[in-house]
């Protein structure tokens, strides 16, 4: 009897990013949100801040983004990221030889498909960021921001762009980096006949 491994679709990466992102869109909204804010007043939206503020937000900032990834790993669960996180480090010479084998297997079997995700994937990338820069760019938006001082009158389109890329797009890039890697260094799955 042949023997038949579960191997990547055409757009499973994609469908498991988007799927993750609903399951556990409130929390990664909120992480996202907190470091679209840090970004914001990083920039100069609120007007200029010491360089101590900068450094202590660009903290929250990869904090938030950090914490987003540990719950991908941890499968909706901060903690059980960090322990899955920490495994890392206490595998053993073997271990990790299965573990690059995985990946070569992975990577060799599952080529086309990799191409196509990241293909999907950078079309989604490159259209959220047209969208947001013809906004800021092409729209009174910005004006609008400044008249009802909700942006500094001396500020670019840069703070407020930073703001929606770390609410949208950035929470997806890692959401689906994320679920790659965990994917390409997975075991291959034995699918019973």
């Amino acid at each position: 009897m042949k023997e038949t491994y579960d191997l990547l679709g055409y757009s499973d990466l994609i469908q498991r990013t988007d799927n993750y992102l609903k399951r556990n869109f409130l929390f990664i909204f909120i992480l996202g949100l907190g470091a679209g804010i840090g970004r914001f007043i990083q920039e100069g939206g609120q007007g200029e801040i010491s360089s101590i503020a900068k450094a202590i937000l660009e903290v929250v900032v990869n904090g938030a983004r950090l914490l987003i990834v540990l719950i991908i790993i941890g499968q909706g669960y901060v903690q059980a990221g960090i322990r899955n996180f920490t495994n890392i480090f206490r595998l053993t010479k073997s271990e990790w030889l299965e573990v690059w084998t995985n990946v070569k297997y992975n990577l060799s079997n599952n080529f086309i498909s990799l191409l196509v995700n990241f293909i999907i994937y950078i079309v989604i990338a490159v259209v959220v960021n047209v969208v947001l820069f013809s906004i800021f760019e092409f729209t009174p938006f910005v004006t609008w921001l400044k008249s009802v001082n909700l942006l500094n009158p001396a500020a670019s389109k840069w703070p407020v762009l930073l703001f929606f890329k770390n609410i949208s797009i950035i929470p997806f890039t890692l959401i689906f980096e994320t679920l790659f890697v965990i994917w390409i260094v997975q075991r291959n799955k034995l699918i019973k006949p």
